[in-house]
């Protein structure tokens, strides 16, 4: 990505502290979070502000997109102006004289994203900014949100931060909303519908070479692709999905034995001694802190 492009932001500082959140690929962002650009992503975030909202820039090399659940917004580019209202979308495409601001008197909750000027994203594209319509707004706020919280608190140093989960959410509702989900190479399609099948029948033989069978790669390549994506190893990937489903089932009421045998565990106190090390608290505490 170039380096030199010009930058104006006209924000009220006040609004910026209290109501705006944002992650971004690199170290110095905060929150950060590398393996965003994997994603094609540079950077992301959420906000509601009900004062002066500005941006604008020149020979930005990424594409804006912003999502708007309430308020209006409005995209310039010279003398030309497109409003974009709540369940809609705006996109300023990489390069060129654009920005956008807040207009009227509603506070803007959106949604917005820095998108890596690459292949993955030619739909966005065009002469000139645009505005399309989306049903899935708020989903792709609320997953923006959730990954930025989780990217605090891996910065902070939390072992259980669910960092590569939260940004793959973000990246499938982007491609929801962009109607690009189909899109996707061959084998990254099946290890999706791999880990949906892992959620559903988390108690079945996942081991590595299960794993290798059912995406159809060896080992060196599910271990890449898995680590790409997510940022784990397949086998990890799997203890993950399964330690959160332990995790959403206690909390629902079931017994620790019980949820044990569901995960495809023998021995109850082997299941409990990974859920303490993974959440650093024992199934039986979270039943009844539940309690």
């Amino acid at each position: 990505m170039a380096t030199i492009f010009y930058e104006r932001f006209d924000l009220d500082p006040v609004q910026v502290s209290d109501v705006s959140r944002l992650v971004g690929a690199r170290v110095f962002h905060e929150a950060s979070c590398p393996a965003m650009r994997q994603h094609g992503l540079f950077m992301c975030g959420v906000g509601m502000p009900d004062g002066p909202c500005d941006i604008e820039r020149i020979d930005a090399p990424f594409h804006v997109l912003i999502v708007i659940l309430s308020g209006i917004a409005e995209l310039y580019e010279g003398n030309r102006r497109w409003l974009v209202n709540p369940g809609q979308f705006g996109v300023l495409p990489a390069r060129g004289h654009r920005g956008y601001r807040r207009i009227g008197d509603v506070p803007m909750r959106h949604a917005w994203l820095l998108l890596e000027d690459d292949e993955r994203w030619n739909v966005l594209e065009r002469n000139h900014a645009w505005v399309g319509n989306t049903e899935h707004g708020a989903r792709l706020f609320d997953a923006v949100s959730l990954f930025q919280r989780e990217a605090q608190l891996s910065n902070e140093g939390a072992h259980d931060a669910l960092v590569p989960q939260t940004l793959e959410i973000v990246s499938r509702q982007l491609e929801r909303m962009l109607d690009l989900g189909g899109k996707r190479p061959e084998h990254e399609q099946a290890l999706l519908q791999l880990l949906g099948d892992i959620r559903r029948e988390p108690g079945a033989d996942w081991s590595v070479p299960a794993l290798c069978r059912r995406v159809g790669l060896g080992s060196t390549q599910l271990y890449r692709l898995c680590l790409r994506r997510y940022g784990r190893a397949p086998a990890q990937l799997v203890f993950d999905t399964r330690m959160q489903l332990a995790h959403d089932w206690l909390l629902d009421g079931k017994r620790v034995a019980e949820v044990a045998t569901a995960l495809g565990y023998q021995e109850i106190a082997s299941f409990s001694r990974r859920f303490s090390s993974h959440f650093g608290c024992a199934p039986s505490r979270m039943i009844k802190g539940k309690q």
